[in-house]
Order: C-alpha cells, then sequence, then structure tokens
C-alpha cells in the first residue's frame, strides 16, 4: 500500500483571544504586523507533522471499525459487480497500471495530470495534492521529465509551496533538459515573491543571472530593476528598465506603472493608476510583491488571477480593503490554510468606533459587506458583560453566518464564549442551538449535555435525534450510522428531492446494500439522462484497476474521468463505478468522507 505524508501550510497568529466569562473589552484597534500575522518558518516544520500524525490517526480505519457493507445475497463483496469485470482481461488502452507515478510513461504522465481540472471533491482535491506532493526522490537524484509534469501541475493548481518544496528536493545538477531547469527557477523565485522574502528574490536572481536563466515575461531582468529600486540605485533601476523597453515587443503597462510610483513615490501629489488588465500569472507574485512593499492595496480582481496562492499577500496586505481581506481569510479558513485564532484576529482588528455598537441594528443595516458584519458581530459578542446579552448577541450572529454560507466560521469563532454558557433552565430554549454549535466544534460531550437538557424539558423538537445522528456519525468510523439513517429516513427523501438526485441516492442505498428500503411506489418521469458518461475505454481502464487493486491508477482515473463535475452531476453508472473504486482504495481510508459528500450535495445532510 501507498502512505503519504499529508502536509498542510499552517499560519497561526500569537493573538489573545478573550474568554467571555472574562468581563473584559477586547482590544480592537490594534494594529497586527506580520510578526503576529504569521508563524516564524523554523516552528512550522514541527507543527506540520504533529498535525500529519493527528490526522493519520483520526483517518486510520482499525479492523475493528472498518466500514460494514454487508454482503449481496449472492455473496460478493460490494465492489463491483461480477459481470461488469470478468470479461475485462486484455490490456489497459493507457496502460496505466503500476503503483508509482515514476513507473509509468512521459507522455500518459502528461496527458492525465493535464486532463485533472477543477476539482469539485475537496476529499479528491486534498488526496490529489497529498499524492503529487509527497513523492519521494531518492538521493534527490532526476533523470527525466516525470517530476516536471507533476510540479507543473501543483504549481497550475495554486500550490506553489508544494511545488517549491519538491523542487528543493532535486539535484539541479541533474537536470539536463533546460527548459525544465528555467521552469524550476520560475516558481521558486515566485515562492519567494509570494512568500514576501525579497532579499532571497534579490539574492536567487542574481545567480540566476549568472547560470543565464532564462523566464517568460522579462521577469528576470523586472526583478533585477526592482531589486535596484528596493537598494535605492534608482539610476542604475532607469537604465536597466529603458533597456527593457526596448527589447519588449509589448509594453508591460502594469509593470511600468508599478516602477514609476516607486521611483516617484516620494515626489509630492503622486498617485497611482491601478493595475489593468493581468494576463499573465508568470507576473502575478511580482505585481503582488510591489504592490505590498509601496503599501498599495490588493484589487479583487486581481486576485482571481491566482487565488490559492495570493490568499495570505491578500490577508496581510493593510493597505487593501478590510472586506476583500476578510473574504480571502475566511476562503483561506475553509481550505484549511488559516488557523480560527488567525481569522479571530484579524476580524478583531477591524476598526469599528462607539457610535456603531451603540447602535448595532443600525450599523448592520448600514454595513455593505457580509465580511464585515460577521466582524461585527464577532466584536459585539465579546464586548457584552452579561450572559444573556452575550448569548443574544450569539444567536444572531449565527443565524446572519447560516444565511450567509459562513456558519462553519460563526460557531468556530465563538467556540471559547459558548464554553461559558451552563445547561440550565434559563437557557432551555435555545439549547439545541448551542449543541449544534458544539457538534460543529467537536465538543461532542458538551453538545450531548445540551441536548439531555432539552429532552427533559419535554419540549418538541424533530432536530434532537438529528443531532444524536450527527454526534454518532463523527464518533464512529464504520458506515453503520449512515446506513441506519437512510434506512429510516428514506421515505422522506424519496418525496422531497427530483428524480436526478433521487437516482443518486438510489445508487448509495444499493452500494451500502441497505434491503429494507421499498421502492414499490417509485415512479418517474424522465426516460432519458443528459448526464454524460466517460469514454468506453476509460471506464474499461477503471474496471481492469479494480479488479487488480492497483490504488494510484484506480485513483487518477476515476478523478479524471470525474472531469469538473460534482457527484450529483455524475451519471448513476458513472456514480456506481466511482463508489466501486474509492470503496478498495487505501483501504477504504476516503469512502466515508465521499459518501458524506455526496449526502452533502443531495442536500440530505
Amino acid at each position: 500500500m501507498i502512505y503519504f505524508r499529508l502536509i498542510f501550510a499552517v499560519f497561526i497568529l500569537f493573538t489573545s483571544t478573550v474568554r467571555a466569562n472574562d468581563v473584559k473589552i477586547i482590544e480592537l484597534h490594534q494594529n497586527k504586523s506580520l510578526d503576529q500575522l504569521v508563524l516564524e518558518a523554523e516552528n512550522k516544520d514541527e507543527e506540520i507533522q504533529n498535525y500529519a500524525l493527528e490526522n493519520n490517526t483520526d483517518q486510520s480505519v482499525s479492523e475493528d471499525q472498518e466500514p460494514k457493507i454487508q454482503e449481496s445475497s449472492q455473496g460478493n463483496e460490494n465492489v463491483i459487480n461480477a459481470n461488469d469485470t470478468e470479461n475485462i482481461s486484455e490490456e489497459p488502452v493507457t496502460l496505466l497500471k503500476t503503483e508509482t507515478i515514476f513507473d509509468l510513461d512521459e507522455d500518459i504522465i502528461a496527458r492525465h495530470l493535464n486532463t485533472i481540472q477543477n476539482i469539485k471533491s475537496k476529499t479528491l482535491h486534498q488526496e490529489f495534492i497529498k499524492i503529487l506532493s509527497n513523492i519521494e526522490l531518492e538521493d534527490g537524484n532526476i533523470s527525466d521529465n516525470r517530476i516536471y509534469f507533476i510540479i507543473k501541475k501543483l504549481y497550475e493548481i495554486g500550490e506553489i509551496e508544494k511545488a517549491f518544496n519538491l523542487i528543493k528536493k532535486i539535484k539541479t545538477n541533474n537536470i539536463y533538459n533546460q527548459e525544465n531547469l528555467n521552469f524550476f527557477y520560475l516558481i521558486e523565485l515566485n515562492y519567494l515573491y509570494s512568500s514576501f522574502k525579497l532579499a532571497e528574490v534579490c539574492e536567487l536572481k542574481s545567480l540566476l543571472f549568472e547560470k543565464s536563466i532564462i523566464l517568460p515575461e522579462n521577469l528576470l531582468e523586472k526583478t533585477d530593476i526592482f531589486c535596484l529600486t528596493l537598494e535605492n540605485k534608482f539610476a542604475e533601476a532607469r537604465l536597466v528598465n529603458s533597456l527593457l523597453l526596448e527589447s519588449e515587443l509589448e509594453t508591460d503597462q502594469n509593470f511600468q506603472k508599478l516602477f514609476n510610483f516607486m521611483i516617484l513615490n516620494e515626489q509630492a501629489g503622486n498617485y497611482f493608476d491601478p493595475l489593468s488588465n493581468i494576463k499573465s500569472k508568470e507576473l502575478i507574485f511580482l505585481y503582488s510583491a510591489m504592490l505590498r512593499i509601496n503599501e498599495l492595496p490588493l484589487d479583487e480582481d486581481f486576485i482571481k488571477v491566482d487565488p490559492q496562492s495570493l490568499l495570505i499577500p491578500v490577508i496581510l496586505s493593510e493597505s487593501t480593503k478590510m472586506e476583500i481581506r476578510i473574504k480571502a481569510a475566511n476562503k483561506a479558513y475553509y481550505d484549511d490554510v488559516l488557523s480560527i485564532n488567525s481569522l479571530s484576529a484579524l476580524y478583531q482588528s477591524v476598526d469599528f468606533n462607539a457610535k456603531q455598537f451603540s447602535n448595532p441594528e443600525e450599523t448592520i443595516v448600514s454595513l455593505d459587506s457580509k465580511e464585515l458584519i460577521m466582524a461585527y458581530y464577532y466584536q459585539l459578542a465579546n464586548m457584552q458583560i452579561f450572559p444573556d446579552e452575550r448569548l443574544s448577541i450569539i444567536l444572531k450572529y449565527w443565524n446572519f453566518a447560516k444565511k450567509s454560507g459562513l456558519q462553519k466560521i460563526a460557531y468556530s469563532i465563538t467556540e471559547q464564549i459558548i464554553e461559558t454558557f451552563s445547561p440550565t433552565s434559563e437557557n432551555v430554549e435555545f439549547a439545541m442551538q448551542i449543541a449544534f454549535a458544539h457538534i460543529a466544534n467537536k465538543n461532542y460531550d458538551e453538545s450531548l449535555k445540551w441536548i439531555n437538557l432539552y429532552e427533559i424539558s419535554n419540549l418538541n423538537n424533530d432536530s434532537i435525534e438529528y443531532a444524536k445522528f450527527l454526534i454518532n456519525l463523527n464518533k464512529n468510523d464504520n458506515l453503520d450510522t449512515i446506513i441506519n439513517y437512510l434506512s429510516n429516513n428514506y421515505t422522506s427523501f424519496e418525496n422531497t428531492i427530483n428524480q436526478n438526485a433521487l437516482e443518486s441516492l438510489l445508487v448509495l442505498i444499493d452500494f451500502l446494500n441497505i434491503e429494507n428500503v421499498s421502492q414499490e411506489n417509485l415512479s418517474y418521469i424522465n426516460i432519458s439522462d443528459a448526464r454524460s458518461m466517460p469514454s468506453y475505454f476509460l471506464m474499461r481502464d477503471i474496471k481492469y484497476n479494480i479488479k487488480l487493486k492497483n490504488d494510484l491508477s484506480v485513483f487518477m482515473l476515476s478523478l479524471i474521468s470525474m472531469y469538473n463535475k460534482s457527484w450529483i452531476e455524475l451519471h448513476p453508472e458513472h456514480l456506481k463505478l466511482i463508489l466501486n473504486s474509492y470503496y478498495i482504495y487505501e483501504n477504504k481510508i476516503l469512502i466515508k468522507q465521499i459518501i458524506l459528500e455526496i449526502l452533502n450535495d443531495l442536500e440530505i445532510f
């Protein structure tokens, strides 16, 4: 089996979050430095390793906790129907049958990696990144183009740090393809720009000139000009820039605007004209660094060129509009790039005045973005002295966040506040709302206290059983909780979802071998299906590799077959094949999360 180390970029702020029971006002208007916003690199590796160990422990499935899927009456494992594989004995068309990416033909690697675009499943996206970024390179040696395609894919999907980490494992003296070498140096330079390590940028620039490296869009020459301005060598910078203007076929107006601003920055009345349309991703990191060094704002349209790589630069840019910074921070949190402590510090740094806090309803109406309202509610909740007032604000906060699609953030960022609330008769009316918040924060024991309080109060609430289901679902690794829930609630789903969703649900029910679901009254309207299917050859390859239990091949081919589709957009027969594929992958390690994603897409969870 293949085991991979899971690497996440972790950004933790050194901030003190005020607990609600301290009756203490947060220092709301204190500016955050870069040192406060990002954990120093020396401490990062240890935290990543600890996180990976914890994550592997959480995700591992012991024999006792193995997902329990009942065997069919024919006695076959629920992996793939025997009729689907008994005739698949020929060699697969793509010959993708090995378990190490480097054993594959270069053309196959390039073609397949280029095919994988816009992975809509977070579970599969994370696994794909883990596969690409944790490749072992023996002694750092490389003799062909295979690693190039993998690093290129990581760079394309916004994982520039992971691409950079792979490059640092390579002995550049062993790279004989000059184009590959140029590309690796491009990524290294852009990574240093993205992490704002400008001294290292200028050191690398000098090395690249010595090696006669050529980078696209005259990036190296522009870096030289940028470094000269940082060193206050303005006359030399102007000279090099004039040579650049003579050599460029099309003038880079964005660079010229930034350069002129840096040269003229100290002149009175200097005005910066915002950047025009940015066409080249290769230059986006240079522009970002030039904007930040001059304390100029990063525009939201600018961010869209590469949102994955530019989230942290945007968050740290104090000159950028706060709502844009918060939007970037929210996304970074959902992408597991930013901690909740970091997010709370940014929320606290938003500058609201006393008048705004004196009239919350009027202020919320006046704020023109949900990002600012999220920050306002958080500050307002922390300012409340009396518990009942604090709880009232928290409930309004959660309600707003739910409507805005930011409920996970609201639950997590208020975790320390709700820990101070006691499950008493005074709070019984709100017990279930608090219980669900504790569930979202994985505080299951606390959640059960509030559920028990609500139950003994004899108040009617259909969500009690659902809350208990969520607790069991998260505390157990097997699939029994899901099976029982679908078995007991199928009738209500059958009457509330459309035919396409119902077909997908029935595929899942069949996959889980839920036998007590009656389909006697099932009727359908549509007799044709617009959902497309993968090619015959691709499906044949997937089945072939399922039969051979080639984990990596099954994963890659199944991912390719899902090109740009969500779970509910898959044809039912395609969905069945995908479920069978990931059921055998890495001892079923992904199957539970995949099923949860499908049910979430179906709006059942």
